[in-house]
């Protein structure tokens, strides 16, 4: 299943985004308040949600000024296999069209108990870093 969020219009180029997006350091600025105990360390950055899910993730994919793309770490265990990316497309006038996007597999009832939180997580990703974007 592939959840799409809303593209929003950050005010800042694909390369600060994406050199943003590539440290998760600088995610703390951009996670919902049901995250909690976010630690980094090197490319890997861990937490729990709702208080009992514990997930590590890791990058997947870095394509410079197009996609930064992460999932569950090599090592860790997650209830629904998943992979969660942001598209960035540069316009031409230094602003940058964004899209969060997740890609779940697995049992297709838990995949459907979950679309709905994972499209308004995605929303609310996609619409802090339009709002963080001015910052950059």
């Amino acid at each position: 299943m592939t959840i799409e969020s809303k593209t929003v219009h950050c005010t800042c180029s694909a390369q600060k985004l994406y050199t943003f997006l590539s440290d998760f350091n600088n995610f703390t600025r951009l996670i919902p308040s049901q995250v909690e105990g976010w630690t980094v360390q090197d490319d890997t950055c861990s937490f729990k949600v709702g208080g009992f899910v514990q997930l590590t993730l890791a990058y997947a994919e870095r394509t410079p000024y197009t996609r930064v793309a992460v999932a569950p770490a090599a090592n860790s265990s997650t209830p629904v296999p998943f992979k969660a990316y942001v598209d960035l497309k540069d316009n031409a006038d230094e602003s940058t069209q964004c899209t969060v996007v997740f890609q779940v597999d697995g049992n297709p009832m838990m995949t459907a108990m979950l679309k709905p939180k994972l499209r308004t997580a995605a929303d609310a990703l996609a619409e802090r870093l339009q709002y963080f974007s001015s910052g950059l």
